[in-house]
């Protein structure tokens, strides 16, 4: 199926279902956002040449599978995601190195990339603020799912002061965090830590001890994952 397919069947369901929500006079700036969003992009800004790093993780367009309000399509163009500007870009061609549209921004649209499963969700960065933005499903089970938040953040250059400091230019830097749901509830960040981990389960005795006897640490993904498997099947 080719690229310009998928877009307007994207964009029937997108306004199919405004209209259901809305009714047809309140379809109005809504359905114009998300058109815009979804086939207006993107606008062209001037590169800085010198900055270091990528604003991807890989720089390739990758082939990817689609799920629009429940349904599949299987070859679904090739995508790659901008851990910057929290955006999947997509394109009818892998050999290219630049796209000027990106997937529209719903909960019932979800790319795979690269066997990566993202989904557009809000989660909670601390106690009293939520963002909305997309994660990669790492592990769902009955009662908890597991998700990575990876995103690039743009570091200003740094000019070394003395001769016991570092200079470096403006680059981006890798940021990439855990975040669990429990029953369903919005995705909180895991800190790299056993006691983070026991205090979301009350401090159970036999997670304890399957942490101590599996030798868990927090600062490995498929460690997280084995505990997390664990407690949800206890």
């Amino acid at each position: 199926m080719s690229l310009q397919k998928i877009i307007i069947i994207l964009i029937t369901f997108q306004l199919s279902n405004l209209y259901a929500q809305n009714g047809f006079e309140s379809l109005g700036a809504q359905a114009q956002l998300s058109l815009q969003d979804f086939s207006n992009r993107k606008v062209s800004k001037p590169v800085q040449l010198n900055i270091s790093g990528s604003q991807y993780f890989d720089l390739d367009f990758k082939p990817a599978r689609l799920s629009y309000f429940g349904k599949e399509i299987n070859n679904a163009g090739f995508m790659r995601y901008n851990g910057f500007t929290d955006e999947i870009e997509i394109t009818d061609s892998g050999d290219i190195e630049s796209s000027e549209l990106v997937l529209i921004k719903s909960d019932r649209v979800i790319p795979t990339i690269n066997n990566e499963k993202y989904e557009y969700l809000p989660f909670r960065i601390n106690e009293t603020n939520t963002k909305i933005g997309y994660l990669v499903k790492i592990y769902e089970g009955a009662k908890i799912a597991l998700y990575l938040r990876k995103n690039k953040q743009f570091m200003e250059a740094k000019i070394a002061r003395t001769s016991l400091e570092n200079s470096f230019p403006p680059r981006y830097v890798d940021n990439i965090e855990t975040y669990i749901s429990i029953e369903g509830n919005t995705p909180v960040v895991l800190k790299n830590s056993k006691k983070a981990f026991l205090d979301l389960f009350n401090n159970r005795s036999d997670i304890k001890k399957f942490i101590k006897n599996e030798k868990i640490k927090f600062n490995k993904t498929e460690s997280i994952i084995k505990i997390v498997e664990y407690v949800d099947k206890n």
